[in-house]
This record gives C-alpha cells, structure tokens and sequence, in this order.
C-alpha cells in the first residue's frame, strides 16, 4: 500500500523485512538521482491493526504514530472494537487557527448576529469539507466550543 501526495508517501508492508528491503531500494534508486531521504521523516514503524498487541507483549503502552500532510495518524478502534486509522489536526495548527478565528470574530463582533453566524458557519463548513473525517469532526466539535467561549457568535 502507498500514498502519495507531491513529495510526501507512506508505504505499508505486511512483513518488515519486505519494509527494509523496499527502504533499501529507494535509497539507492533516489541516489543515482543524486538525491536522499530526509533522515528526520523517514522511520520504520510497526502500525496496524496488531500493532497494539505486540507492542503491550513488549511492555508498550501504546503504538508509534506518524505524520502525514499535517496530520498526526495513529491507531484506534471503532466503537464496536474494529480497527481504525485515526487522524486529528496538530496542535500548533489547531491554535493558528483558533487564533486567526478569535481575530475575525472581533472584527465582526458589532455586525449582526446573522451576519456573525453565517460566517462562522462557514468557517466550520470549510473546516468539515477540508479534513472530511468522522475523527477530525469530533476533535472539531471541541475546537468550536473553544471558539464560542472565545467570542464567537454562533
């Protein structure tokens, strides 16, 4: 499994030696290019839907994580037990954006209430149709709460 959006890919593998093999591989394919990986993103990391159990063999509390396209992704289950990559917005990108909210909504502050909530609607629809996923609303629900307590009308 690969995804691939402009210069940032994950791979998937079911075996780690097929991991370090294809690891190998793209290291010495990039360098007849001249080019190389970026030590500091590039890791092997045990993820998946049995990654929770071998690492609490090994005394882990709980698996690795890893960040793709601004997001951190990490394992979770459903609410019937079945296994989910879950995903939710940085923090330092959660607060820029809650900082450039509470900003406009100062600005709008003496404008209607209907203009305000029109606004921020739009705003929220924005943010729902970008990171489209059930776990990024959930973590957004909190986000607008601490928005109204920041001055938004809603």
């Amino acid at each position: 499994m690969a995804v691939r959006y402009a210069d940032d890919f994950v791979m998937g593998f079911e075996s780690k030696a097929d991991a370090q093999e294809m690891l190998l591989a793209l290291k010495a394919g990039l360098a007849s290019f001249g080019l190389m990986l970026h030590e500091g993103k590039t890791r092997l990391i045990e993820f998946g839907r049995f990654a929770a159990l071998s690492g609490q063999r090994r005394g882990e509390r709980r698996p690795e994580t890893f960040a793709f396209l601004g997001f951190p992704h990490y394992c979770g289950r459903t609410r019937d037990g079945r296994f989910i990559v879950k995903h939710k917005t940085e923090g330092k990108r959660l607060t820029r954006k809650l900082s450039a909210l509470r900003q406009e909504a100062w600005r709008l502050m003496h404008e209607s209430l209907a203009t305000q909530r029109e606004w921020f609607a739009a705003v929220l629809r924005g943010h729902y149709a970008t990171t489209a996923g059930r776990t990024i609303i959930q973590r957004s629900t909190a986000s607008t709460a601490k928005c109204v307590g920041l001055g938004c009308a809603v």
